[in-house]
């Protein structure tokens, strides 16, 4: 009994511990169920708030401007490198030892200053030889007696028969006066065109150029490539001179540069000719033709019934190719002498040293002619055709960025060059830079103005759409404004018709500017942009909108267009 009444009170307190055990589990349970019943409605409510976020940014933003009234104008812009207008190559004209050379760059020129002189000993001992030989022929002349009988006419010297005057039968003295020669030689194998230098073009010494014309055959034609070997006249004449002397003689010629330029027409001439000369006697036999290539001596012709005084005329054709063999050596002495052949400054020296052998046709300096220069600049195909000779150009330079001056468009490439899918022209800009401080070589941009109007209405670019191929704009009262348009740059379009001065056009805009203020109309935000003022009332635009495709907007100006 007593074991009885002891272990109840031990059970009463196992029960009670249990008990306490059951209401910390609940309690615990009740924490973690309010714990995520917390969690769960905050994440509905950052849920909420992003998407609400997340709807209001996808709402258009509108902003709005008045129609203005002012000027306004087109550009079209290009970089290049500027370059002198006017800059003469001074080459050497024959062959020598350079003794003296008395520029250097940057020194200032008059016409007629010498700038280098040149030694040729053996130029000096053909002069004497010629000389001697000069006297002889003389001499031979006037010891000649009459009665000498010659039956042939020979080539006075080696080249190539570029005409036969005298034909079978021909009394050779009465071919000789009409044509001043019975046969014509070429004596160096070339052949040049002389030419004016058209209106609007140059070309320099050394420039390559090509010459093409109808040939002798009907029907065929030739094309070659010369060298500018002669500028005279201040640069309007000129002389291209081609390394073939088998072209037709006397042919129509037309001379291009290498932009496909006419630069001018001529003659094709042989470049040092022979006339073969004979004073009397019948033509027998002929025995060589156009075209061959002949030594001296060679016979051309052989003649019956020669007078007596052939002897001596031949003597005298002798003495007249003598004479001028003579000259040219002459004119070759004189050339060791270079000249100034303008004022100007001193641009560039070949590097050459004093001492040193040279030849004719060596580049020796160039002079910068005036302060005339030229900027070359690419313009893309889209904006070309609105570009035109005469039309002004402002011009910045990198290395001057405080002055513009202003020039004019001189010229236009007709043929494009292709890179990378986009097509573009060289356009030549001409412009005064006397005190300025420009320089050739020089960095710069030019800048056309292609149209311009002083009293123009005009809305912001942005504000023009297009349906069915017709601009409109979106007006402040919702509807869609059809408009004809005008010039048109990468900020504002002139409007022509369909707006009035102070209307108010609608486009959607950048609402992140600071400066930007918003409100929300019915669904649609509309921005006032820093004192641009009205807004479209309601929702989407209602009603004006023509039928088919959805406007497109954001209209800009061509490439290179301002």
């Amino acid at each position: 009994m007593s074991e009885q009444v002891q272990a109840a009170p031990q059970k009463k307190r196992r029960n009670s511990r249990r008990v306490k055990r059951m209401v910390k589990r609940i309690v615990k349970w009740i924490f973690w169920l309010c714990v995520l019943a917390a969690a769960a409605l905050f994440g509905y409510r950052y849920y909420r708030e992003q998407t609400a976020t997340q709807t209001a940014s996808t709402q258009p933003t509108y902003a709005t401007s008045s129609v203005q009234s002012g000027a306004i104008s087109k550009t079209v812009y290009g970089t290049g490198m500027i370059e002198a207008a006017s800059q003469p190559v001074v080459s050497i004209q024959t062959d020598g030892t350079l003794s003296e050379l008395r520029v250097d760059i940057g020194d200032e020129v008059k016409e007629g200053d010498v700038l280098a002189v040149l030694e040729n000993d053996e130029l000096d001992a053909t002069i004497q030889d010629l000389e001697y030989a000069l006297w002889e022929l003389d001499d031979e002349i006037m010891g000649t007696s009459p009665g000498a009988t010659v039956v042939t006419v020979r080539s006075p010297i080696a080249g190539r028969v570029m005409k036969l005057y005298g034909q079978v039968g021909d009394d050779a003295l009465a071919v000789y006066r009409k044509y001043g020669a019975v046969a014509l030689l070429s004596t160096d194998g070339r052949m040049k065109v002389e030419f004016d230098v058209a209106e609007g073009t140059s070309v320099e010494l050394g420039e390559t150029l090509f010459v093409s014309g109808m040939g002798a055959v009907v029907g065929t034609t030739f094309s070659v490539e010369g060298e500018v070997t002669d500028l005279y006249m201040q640069g309007t004449k000129a002389v291209v001179t081609i390394n073939d002397d088998t072209l037709p003689m006397d042919a129509d010629a037309t001379v291009t540069n290498g932009m496909g330029e006419i630069v001018g027409t001529g003659t094709l001439e042989i470049n040092k000719p022979m006339a073969v000369s004979a004073y009397g006697g019948t033509i027998r036999q002929i025995r060589v033709n156009v075209g061959d290539e002949i030594e001296r001596k060679d016979t051309i012709y052989v003649l019956e019934d020669s007078p007596l005084t052939l002897t001596q005329e031949s003597l005298r054709i002798q003495r007249e190719a003598a004479a001028e063999e003579l000259e040219e050596a002459k004119e070759q002495r004189e050339n060791l002498i270079i000249l100034a052949p303008c004022d100007g400054v001193i641009a560039s020296v070949e590097a050459l040293e004093v001492g040193s052998s040279v030849t004719a046709g060596t580049t020796l300096l160039s002079i910068l002619e005036g302060e005339d220069m030229t900027l070359t600049i690419a313009v893309d195909e889209l904006d070309v055709v609105s570009v035109q000779e005469g039309q002004p150009v402002s011009i910045t330079v990198d290395a001057l960025s405080d002055l513009t001056v202003e020039g004019t468009v001189e010229k236009i490439a007709p043929v494009g060059s292709g890179e990378s899918g986009v097509t573009t022209y060289d356009v030549k800009l001409s412009f005064d830079a006397a005190g300025t401080g420009i320089r050739a070589g020089m960095n710069a941009t030019g800048e056309i103005l292609v149209a311009s109007v002083e009293d123009a209405l005009y809305i912001p670019v942005e504000a023009l759409m297009t349906v069915n191929d017709q601009y409109c704009v979106l007006t402040a009262s919702g509807s869609y404004q059809p408009v004809e348009t005008g010039i048109m740059n990468d900020e504002y379009v002139q409007i022509l018709s369909g707006l009035e001065a102070g209307d108010l056009v609608c486009y959607e805009s950048d609402a992140s500017s600071s400066s930007a203020t918003s409100m929300d109309m019915g669904g649609m935000v509309v921005v006032d942009m820093g004192g641009m003022t009205g807004a479209p009332s309601g929702g989407m635009p209602s009603g004006g909108m023509p039928s088919g495709d959805m406007p497109s907007g954001g209209m800009g100006g061509g490439r290179g267009a301002r």
